[in-house]
């Protein structure tokens, strides 16, 4: 595949490329002359680069140097801790680290990529990505920019370019993926503050037209409770990174009617493997007999199997997807049979053992999620000496809370009527909010 900057020149240079706070990016912007960011005078040197960088413009100038270039890029999220980054850094061999970042030993800024002479590489370019687990050291997997980009799609009809509104790190598996539909597939990549509050975030969105907004289950809940989600005019809604709930589809659909809404399996391992656009959730088994082009699903012991189109996806170091001889890897994702659809369960490590009975939290957050008033929920584990562990569930409403007690008392209510006896929540508490991780995802640990 030709490397990112190439693929970027049929695109007019003056028109927007990425909208931050600090201003418009244009393609002319990206490649002024070769005293910017086009190599300079200096030894021609073997690179394999760290990338921690904040700001979105930054990261595109860094892909637009670097793939075809260095042999490998190793995408690090800004917010992962200095001992973290260093773990990373030393375990991919990178002999640059580039980053924005005040914390980071040993780090040299992007101009510094400017100094380089890199002959075009004899391969593509290694796009090194991290998994987005919350505990430990990160994974890091292999990719390329052929296997990351396969499921972009131009748009035919360029009059109306779609606006993509960034919610992820661009760092990430998905956030990479949103990046490069917004960049190669003719749209514009519009990119708030991280961190930046969710009325800010809507508000950015609504004033620069965003038309295409893909973000995690999660944050889709917290959007639809805050009134600037009225200004938004979507056309496109994608969801993925979490298990997606009948109850969340039906509200998005009520909130935009004729937006097409589309959930993505994908994971860092295994890519994308499939979309669901019928507005229900799990999906149906024509999408097992039939699956994507270049995508093997199969359904294995209760759990979701996929084979990539590309088998070079590895993780770096000595240890190895759980692939299976036929190229399948394991994704640890459980499914069952129900109304004649296969609906996620949630992950095979993150049951809940009670007194001997397996209960998985997503199943149960499923089923509270129906109830009227509740808005979202997050269920974990708590330690037991008598059981092992009891479920614990926290609860933010959808609306203003006059009686508390008898709120949760009518949860308690609805969770012994449509949950088996180990699956009812030993507590119940109401949050104003769930603590999220980086990738957006329901904190769980």
């Amino acid at each position: 595949m030709r490397p990112f900057l190439s693929q970027l020149e049929n695109r007019r240079p003056d028109l927007p490329l990425l909208v931050t706070e600090r201003g418009i990016l244009k393609l002319s912007d990206l490649k002024p002359g070769p005293n910017k960011i086009m190599a300079q005078s200096g030894d021609v040197v073997s690179a394999r680069v760290a990338l921690s960088l904040h700001a979105p413009e930054a990261l595109l100038a860094a892909l637009a140097y670097l793939d075809g270039r260095a042999e490998a890029m190793l995408h690090i999220s800004p917010t992962l801790p200095p001992k973290l980054v260093t773990g990373l850094v030393t375990a991919a061999g990178c002999n640059y680290l580039i980053s924005d970042r005040d914390d980071l030993s040993g780090a040299a800024p992007l101009e510094t990529l400017a100094s380089l002479s890199l002959r075009p590489a004899l391969r593509e370019t290694e796009w090194i990505m991290t998994t987005s687990g919350t505990t430990g050291q990160p994974k890091m997997v292999r990719h390329c920019l052929s296997s990351l980009a396969r499921t972009v799609t131009p748009m035919a009809d360029l009059a109306s370019r779609p606006v993509w509104g960034l919610t992820y790190e661009p760092t990430r598996f998905a956030g990479m993926q949103v990046l490069l539909q917004a960049c190669l597939g003719e749209g514009v990549l519009v990119a708030p503050k991280l961190g930046s509050d969710i009325g800010a975030i809507l508000n950015f969105f609504a004033d620069h037209n965003c038309s295409h907004i893909s973000a995690t289950p999660t944050l889709w809940r917290r959007f639809l409770m805050h009134p600037n989600v009225a200004r938004l005019a979507l056309s496109q809604i994608t969801l993925g990174g979490e298990i997606v709930g009948q109850a969340l589809l039906n509200a998005l659909v009520a909130q935009f009617p004729t937006a097409r809404i589309t959930h993505v399996y994908a994971s860092t391992e295994a890519g994308v493997g499939f979309s669901v656009h019928d507005r229900r959730e799990g999906f149906p088994e024509s999408i097992v007999a039939n699956p994507p082009k270049g995508v093997g699903i199969a359904i294995r012991e209760g759990r979701l199997w996929l084979r990539p189109e590309s088998t070079a996806s590895e993780y770096l170091g000595e240890q190895r997807l759980p692939r299976a001889s036929d190229g399948f890897i394991d994704t640890g994702d459980r499914v069952t049979w129900r109304d004649n659809r296969y609906i996620f369960l949630g992950r095979d490590t993150g049951t809940i053992n009670i007194g001997g009975v397996k209960v998985n939290p997503e199943e149960i957050e499923r089923v509270i999620a129906t109830l009227d008033g509740v808005a979202m929920v997050s269920v974990t584990a708590k330690s037991s000496s008598l059981v092992g562990a009891m479920v614990t569930a926290q609860i933010v409403s959808s609306g203003p809370v006059v009686d508390e007690s008898a709120f949760l008392a009518r949860v308690f209510a609805y969770c012994r009527a449509n949950l088996a006896r180990e699956a009812v929540p030993a507590t119940i508490r109401l949050v104003d909010r769930l603590v999220t991780n980086s990738a957006g995802k329901i904190q769980r640990n």
